[in-house]
């Protein structure tokens, strides 16, 4: 694909240069990705598979899910997309919380920092489904339920359609990483167990700010991951 030199978005406006694994989906098709840096208007996305220019793509963020965006220019794995709808001053910073808190030793996790497998089971409990009554309506069994869940093996594609529809997400968000409801981010501090890294986060940086009367971007946590 040949290289186009267009701006995605307005030079002068601040950008996050970061690293984050994500999705991008095109045309019914979910591949991994690797968001470089990313503005209000757009971002820069690295991915060993082809994007076309001519079709919309969805890029999964933390706090949006699947937003969607149009490549704007190319150059070998680099990819240069505006957002059809500008996000919010918010989700960048939720895009930062979730980048800073990746670790390479967690290859697993998607933007929320869940591996696949919690994130099937918690969108099933939410929903109200026992194991078995999922597994009837996905056409699997129950045991095959359960190596999706303990993150043994990976739905095949054609199910994970089936799969998304009757957790109530897109198949996108599924494979990485489905926003959190409202409500579920504000009982974070009722049982913090509930939420992704990133909610918790940044439910704590919010209530900080609060009791020190700062703005959250003054607010900083650091997590010692240690050499694991």
């Amino acid at each position: 694909m040949t290289a186009q030199p267009k701006r995605m978005f307005d030079r002068r406006e601040p950008r996050l240069v970061l690293q984050l694994r994500t999705g991008v989906g095109q045309a019914g098709r979910a591949f991994d990705a690797e968001i470089m840096n990313i503005s209000t208007g757009g971002m820069l996305v690295r991915t060993s598979s082809d994007i076309s220019q001519n079709d919309p793509i969805q890029v999964v963020l933390p706090q949006s899910g699947a937003v969607g965006a149009r490549v704007v220019w190319s150059a070998e794995d680099f990819y240069g997309c505006s957002f059809d709808t500008p996000i919010s001053e918010d989700e960048l910073d939720s895009v930062r919380d979730a980048a800073r808190f990746h670790s390479p030793f967690r290859e697993a996790y998607g933007v929320d920092h869940e591996t696949l497998g919690a994130r099937i089971k918690r969108l099933r409990t939410a929903s109200g489904f026992t194991m078995v009554e999922l597994a009837q309506k996905v056409g699997v069994s129950k045991p095959t339920l359960w190596k999706w869940e303990g993150d043994q093996v990976r739905p095949r594609h054609e199910t994970m359609g089936i799969l998304a529809q009757q957790l109530g997400v897109g198949e996108l968000e599924l494979v990485y990483g489905a926003p959190r409801l409202g409500e579920e981010v504000a009982s974070l501090e009722g049982d913090e167990e509930q939420g992704s890294l990133a909610d918790i986060v940044r439910a704590s940086r919010k209530r900080i700010a609060e009791a020190a009367g700062v703005d959250e971007v003054s607010v900083d946590i650091h997590i010692n991951w240690g050499n694991e």
